[in-house]
């Protein structure tokens, strides 16, 4: 594992490789979800560069982990910033010219957008619960999490991984969604634009919910699609799946081209 400064959107990120990223092999690039980092992935990314035997890369988006802190809160539309030119920033810095992406949650959603923004360079999507489209009911599930950043030692959890980024961080990542309004935001334009093999992993008992995104991939899409939906599990397939997870990236790098 190395460890790299990327100067991406204007902000040092942290970010890790497993491998030696050369532009002779893809790389698989892992966009984190909206209370993570590297860190979360655990041993994820190593199993991934073992698996597939291609080099993966990690970086911490603007706000979180080791990167550089948020200042100010967030729209919804920074998925676009980050999908775009932020992006494409970090793929030039490192030469990758051939990606294909490991998202979770709103890192799943990026890395949807990401398709649709970098199509050249994008070639498959292995998203874990990406959460692409939202409810009421999922809008509801935000005051959930803030009762247990307030209240519930959410908080502390997360200070092991984002430091004295963590208050920052959070609402910056609550502020977006929380209001009913959030039940507009609309990835449909993007969805459509996606022709890279995309596979979908979400757990039935995901708390944010996961049929409204399951219903919008499937009604936009015209990309390879697949859909997995595993009982008993919830919004961190990533980890309490992972067979399942990695037979669904081998799949989508069978089929990327």
């Amino acid at each position: 594992m190395q460890q790299h400064d990327v100067v991406a959107g204007g902000h040092r990120l942290s970010a890790w490789s497993w491998g030696r990223i050369d532009g002779t092999r893809p790389v698989v690039v892992m966009l984190h979800g909206g209370l993570d980092c590297t860190s979360t992935w655990r041993d994820l990314p190593q199993v991934i560069a073992d698996t597939t035997q291609l080099p993966v890369l990690s970086y911490d988006r603007w706000g979180y982990g080791g990167s550089d802190a948020l200042t100010g809160g967030r729209e919804r539309s920074y998925r676009l910033d980050e999908s775009g030119p932020v992006f494409g920033e970090v793929l030039r810095r490192f030469g990758i010219e051939r990606a294909v992406l490991v998202g979770h949650s709103d890192g799943g959603a990026i890395s949807v957008l990401a398709a649709a923004a970098h199509p050249k360079a994008v070639r498959g999507v292995c998203a874990c619960s990406p959460t692409i489209a939202l409810d009421l009911h999922m809008v509801r599930g935000m005051d959930a999490a803030r009762q247990a950043f307030e209240h519930g030692g959410l908080r502390e959890r997360l200070m092991r991984h984002h430091g004295n980024k963590t208050d920052s961080m959070f609402w910056g990542w609550h502020g977006p969604w929380s209001t009913d309004d959030a039940v507009d935001w609309t990835m449909a334009e993007q969805i459509a634009a996606v022709r890279c093999p995309v596979a979908a992993i979400f757990g039935q008992a995901d708390d944010y919910g996961w049929r409204p995104s399951a219903r919008d991939l499937v009604a936009h899409g015209t990309m390879p699609l697949e859909i997995t939906a595993l009982p008993e599990i919830g919004h961190d397939p990533q980890h309490k799946a992972r067979a399942a997870v990695l037979a669904a990236l081998q799949r989508v790098l069978a089929a990327a081209s």
